[in-house]
């Protein structure tokens, strides 16, 4: 197994590949859930715009003001269709949670699971994720209190400061910095569920512990590999808003969707990439141990007598 940064991310997708009936589940269970959400949104626009001549400038466009309209309406078919759509994320959160234990582990023993192996797993390192979890949002706590005093910080600094971008310079450079803690916290926690389900720990504490000496200790190729792909589905999902700016007419909806779908598919695709890559990455820190054979293939003992037999008389074990 190679053990660079690079030959991390090249095993990782190749294990992606190797084992993409979880990606396809995954994309499968997201676009279950879209429609679902989207439902509710599509009868009460729908209630409005098929009587009205203003949907032409949703269909054939985009105009702000007729959206702004539709949204003010008193029937305000966006604001009730907001409780389904956050729903509905709320509830991929929760199962993309619950499915991790079993992704990590196919992607640890690199083999396709029976669906009764799979699901035992996700059940396993449920509530030992969603204590990870709350580990995580306590971690945040402090950098969301960084953010809010640099955006105060900067505010004031463009209004009384004498130079006018120096309160611009500053928020930049503040929301950089928690961009960047907010990333390497996020890489400590997926770090901590590898070990948790590479180890099959309990103790969720001991093992944010041993994840952030894991993390920070090979935190340059770990953070590489990190950046990389997230760079990479950001890369995507602009040149997905080019072409649906630039080259798509506003009436095409079908290429409009099939558009859209790609950019899901891609950053399910890279999310799945970088769990793989972190995989890989800890078993070459720490290799596996070998996993004992199966009984059909250990060697039957041989209690045969390596010499002659025993003469008459002889005791047979000397």
């Amino acid at each position: 197994m190679t053990g660079t940064k690079s030959g991390a991310v090249r095993a990782g997708a190749k294990l992606v590949w190797r084992r993409q009936r979880v990606f396809w589940w995954v994309y499968a269970i997201n676009f279950l859930l879209a429609v679902t959400g989207a439902a509710t949104l599509r009868a009460r626009a729908g209630a409005i715009l098929d009587h009205s001549l203003a949907a032409n400038r949703l269909v054939h466009g985009f105009d702000i003001a007729t959206f702004a309209a539709l949204a003010d309406r008193p029937s305000a078919p966006l604001a009730a269709a907001a409780p389904g759509s956050v729903l509905s994320a709320l509830v991929f959160f929760i199962f993309m949670l619950f499915l991790a234990g079993g992704i990590l582990e196919v992607y640890r023993r690199d083999k396709t699971l029976r669906t009764g192996e799979f699901f035992e797993a996700c059940g396993r390192f449920f509530w030992r994720f969603v204590r990870l979890l709350i580990f995580m949002m306590i971690v945040f706590i402090p950098i969301f209190v960084l953010a809010h005093f640099v955006t105060s910080w900067s505010g004031k600094l463009a209004s009384n400061a004498p130079q006018p971008l120096l309160g611009f310079w500053v928020e930049v450079a503040g929301l950089l910095l928690v961009a960047f803690l907010m990333m390497a916290v996020r890489l400590w926690f997926d770090m901590a569920q590898v070990l948790a389900v590479a180890e099959d720990q309990r103790a969720m504490r001991r093992t944010v512990l041993q994840a952030f000496k894991i993390t920070f200790g090979d935190f340059g190729s770990l953070f590489w590999i990190y950046l990389r792909l997230c760079l990479l589905g950001a890369a995507g999902l602009a040149l997905a808003l080019w072409i649906w700016v630039r080259l798509v007419r506003p009436e095409a909806i079908g290429v409009s969707f099939l558009l859209g779908q790609t950019v899901i598919l891609l950053w399910i695709a890279v999310r799945l990439w970088l769990r793989a890559s972190e995989t890989r990455r800890y078993q070459h820190v720490f290799p596996p141990a070998p996993e004992p054979a199966p009984a059909s293939e250990v060697a039957p003992l041989d209690l045969s007598p390596s010499g002659p037999p025993p003469a008459l008389g002889e005791p047979f074990l000397n």
